[in-house]
This record gives C-alpha cells, structure tokens and sequence, in this order.
C-alpha cells in the first residue's frame, strides 16, 4: 500500500521515508486530503500560488451554480476579473446567509430580527443591510454559531484573544481541509517546496496552538518541519541546525526577542535561512528591517485571528500590503463610528464574513482590526486580489491620553525597536495631577544615559506624544531599565499598563 502511495503520488514520497513512525490509517487519511487539496492544482511553474489558488475556487463554483453565470454573464471563467471576483463573492455571501439562516440559531433569529434575507444581497453596498455579529455574541454562547452537531466537528478550538472572553471555534473536516488548502497555498506563494523544512517558533502552547497547525498542515503536504517554543537560545539554534531550516515562522516579539539574544554569539546569515514569516502580532518596520539584516534575508508579514484560522492574509516579496484569502472571507472596512463603508485605502475598522464555513459560521465579524484595504493590482503581478494594509492595532488596546489622542503598542514599536540593543519594553500610563506620565521599562544590557535620552527624544516625536506635551496634558516621557531576561516573555502581553483611575 505504500508503494501504491509513493508511485501514484510523486509528492508524497516523504510520508513513505516516515511511514515506519505512523500507522496505516494515519497515511491514508493524509492521502486522502492531500488528494482533495485544490492547492495541488497550481501549475508548478506559476508565478502567483495565492491567487490562482482563490481562481480555482471561483471556477468551481462557477461550472456548479447557474445563478452564478448569469450574474457574472459569461459561460466560461479563463481569466478571472476583480469585477467577476466581486459577484463569486456576493454569490457565496447570499449561499452562507442561506445556510446559516437554515443551520445556525443565532443568524436564524439575527436575520428575522433585521428583516433581511439573502436575496436581498446584489451588491457591494448591501452587505450594510446585514447587522454585524459582535465578538461578545460569539463569548456569550458559541454554540449558538454552530450550524452542525458538535458529534459531526473535527477539531474544536477556545481563544480568549485580547479581551479576555473565552470563545469556542468549532472546525468540521472540511472546514480544516479548507484551512491546509489556504496554508498550502499560502507557503507556496512565499517559495516553499518539498525541499524546504519550516521551522515553527510559536511561544506557549494553548488552546488554539498554531504549531499544531503548522506542523499538521506542513505533514500532509509532504514539507518537512520542526517546533521549538523554548524560549532558551540554544535549543532554538539547536532545532535549527539538526532540521537544516530554511524557513521560519513565528511571533515577530518571540523571534525578535532570540535573535537579538541569539546574533551576540552566531553569525545567522550563514544558516541558510530564506525567508523569515511574522504571524500573529503586529510587524514594526523598524523591527523587520533589523530582522531582515541579522538573517539576511525578506521578513514577511502574515495576518490571521483566530475566528477564521491562520494565512488570512499573507504578504508577497514586494512587501506592500498582505495578500487576502477572498476565496474562503469577504473583508470590509467600516467607519467603526457610522457601521458605513469607507473607500479603499481609508483606515478602519476591519469586519469579515466566512464564505464556506460548515461549523463556526460568522458574518460581518467585528474584529476590533484598525486596518485599510488596498485594491489591485500588485507589483508582484497579482492582478485580482485585494490586499490588506498593515493593521495599525487593535481597538480594544488602545489607551487615550492628553486630549483624548489614541495611543496603541505599535506606535512605540517602531521607535523602541529601531534599537537592537532593546530586547523588550513596557510602558506605564500614571497620573499627576491633571498630567498623564508615561514611564518606559526597558529590557537591555546599554543602559546608559545616551539610550535614555535617544528614546525619550524619538518617543516625544510621536504625533500623539508631541501633541500632548504642547497641550501641556502629558510630562517629559521616563525610562527605566532591566537586565536582559529580567522580563518575562509572555504571548501578546499588554505593552501598555494604564495604572489611571477613571482616566477617561
């Protein structure tokens, strides 16, 4: 049987080089998803993995469904168009409101409550007439969400994400099939063969662990792959070099946080390493840059929450904004004030709708995102696919300070991490008086008064900063140090500590 797997499917010879390390059934459940797999259906030769891979699926619903061709008016689907991608879209927004309405208790009620049906979806401006789904709707009773019996899931996963509420995601087969598909396609786009081994440098383990993902997704491709959540440099390098690593994905912070502690004693552009992967935090460029130069070589950013599992969107080599999975979401962005669309390229809040979920099904979910949309093309050639702007930070970390000016962690990412001596950082939000005082902690071995200065002054350039201190509402920024290793490491720990009482 095994020999049958090898020689039928030449892209499966390394599960037959490990077949001795798992059982018969496990290989053919591998087989069989690999053989349902539409990312296998990307030319080898072709130069954007991603978007074919969201054509494929255009295609296919197109040739199933008659309501389809007559909407986009065509009786074959070659070359796919933004204006074609826009009604495949449309079409799968109107099929999950049918199916929601039928299979989940929640939508069935929210869609009565609104008065709105899914034939009243045809065109952009009607997705405003669908209410939105709240991500306190989904922590009071997630169950509610599920459009299948619980016996029928696959996987089940809880995140509590930033705000603290547990949540539970529910994944059939074919919604997890559906999220390979997307990984697949995903680390295709980025360059990734066989020959290629990912090395997977995610933190903690947790309910919704990405290693798992990864490291699955990475199995039933026939990629090889290692995880190392140790925060110990050495058995990271360790991993590394035994893995012969070409690949690395992780936490920005955590990948950060081992480099910089990791190139005091290693030389890292001599590993190999082709490409670094961010995922699951915001990507300073200052931090990139300094990425990009001890590896040498791209940093490249991946967006994803939870709700609808990991590569929602992942950049291309030309760095300007990450590519979206249009195929399984539809991505809006709102004025969070006014529920209304803004314009491309506006920043706002970012809302998603899940096209083929059979479990979890979400439409016109609040992310909490700052985030904007840019339209095609792109310079790498993609000529149909949205792409998503680097989110600026979520709303739900956001602090005010002065005259009520928004601050969030990425806004001192930039500044504090263009200095590779810092390891980490804090900052304390206090008051004196009718003052706000922010306190930075930094995690370094330089901690000299220059570094003090440097910081104090970049910090104080911040708009939101500079507009503070010249309302007189905010003091002179403070530093404060701590050896490295001092700070506890922690996944998406609060950056900023608001200790005011009724600051608002």
């Amino acid at each position: 049987m095994f020999d049958y797997i090898a020689n039928s499917q030449p892209n499966i010879i390394i599960i037959s080089d490990r077949i001795t390390h798992m059982s018969i059934w496990e290989a053919m459940k591998i087989f069989i998803i690999r053989r349902r797999l539409l990312s296998n259906m990307i030319p080898k030769e072709c130069k954007h993995p991603l978007e074919e891979w969201m054509a494929i699926k255009a295609r296919m619903t197109f040739k199933k469904n008659r309501d389809l061709r007559e909407r986009i008016g065509k009786n074959k689907l070659e070359e796919v168009t933004r204006k074609d991608f826009d009604e495949y879209q449309l079409f799968c927004v109107r099929r999950q409101m049918k199916y929601a309405e039928e299979n989940s208790p929640y939508y069935r009620d929210k869609f009565k409550n609104a008065g709105v049906k899914p034939e009243d979806i045809n065109t952009w401006d009607d997705l405003q007439k669908i209410p939105f789904t709240e991500p306190s709707d989904l922590a009071k009773n997630s169950m509610y969400f599920y459009a299948v019996s619980r016996t029928k899931l696959a996987r089940e996963f809880t995140t509590t994400g930033t705000t603290g509420h547990r949540k539970f995601i529910g994944y059939t087969t074919n919604d997890l099939v559906s999220k390979i598909d997307i990984v697949a396609s995903a680390l295709k786009n980025i360059g990734m063969t066989s020959e290629d081994s990912l090395h997977i440098m995610f933190p903690l383990v947790t309910a919704w662990d990405p290693s798992i993902i990864m490291a699955g997704a990475c199995k039933i491709l026939g990629y090889k792959s290692s995880i190392c959540s140790d925060p110990d440099v050495d058995k990271q390098l360790t991993t590394i070099k035994e893995n012969k690593t070409t690949y690395i994905i992780g936490v920005p912070s955590f990948i950060y946080r081992i480099t910089t502690l990791l190139e005091k004693t290693t030389p890292l552009k001599n590993l190999g390493i082709k490409k670094v992967i961010s995922t699951s935090e915001p990507l300073p460029e200052s931090l990139r840059h300094s990425l990009e130069e001890t590896w040498g070589c791209k940093v490249l950013d991946v967006w994803g929450i939870t709700e609808f599992g990991l590569a929602c969107a992942v950049e291309c080599d030309s760095q300007d904004g990450l590519h979206t999975d249009e195929a399984n979401m539809l991505f809006e962005i709102i004025d969070p004030e006014t529920g209304k669309h803004v314009p491309d390229g506006t920043f706002g809040e970012l809302v998603i709708t899940s096209l083929h979920a059979e479990c979890s099904v979400l439409i016109r979910y609040r992310t909490r995102d700052i985030a904007a949309m840019i339209a095609p093309p792109c310079k790498c050639g993609a000529h149909f696919n949205r792409r998503l702007a680097k989110p600026k930070g979520r709303m739900d970390l956001q602090s005010k300070i002065g005259m009520g000016h928004k601050i969030y962690p990425i806004l001192f990412d930039e500044v504090i991490f263009s200095n590779k001596s810092i390891v980490d950082y804090r900052v304390k939000i206090t008051k004196e008086g009718y003052k706000d005082t922010l306190t930075f902690e930094l995690e370094t071995d330089t901690q000299t008064d220059v570094l003090k200065e440097k910081i104090i002054d970049d910090v104080s350039r911040i708009t939101e900063i500079k507009q503070g201190l010249e309302e007189d509402l905010i003091n002179k920024p403070r530093v404060t140090f701590v050896d490295p290793g001092t700070m506890k490491y922690t996944v998406k720990a609060k950056k900023i500590l608001d200790c005011r009482e009724n600051f608002e």
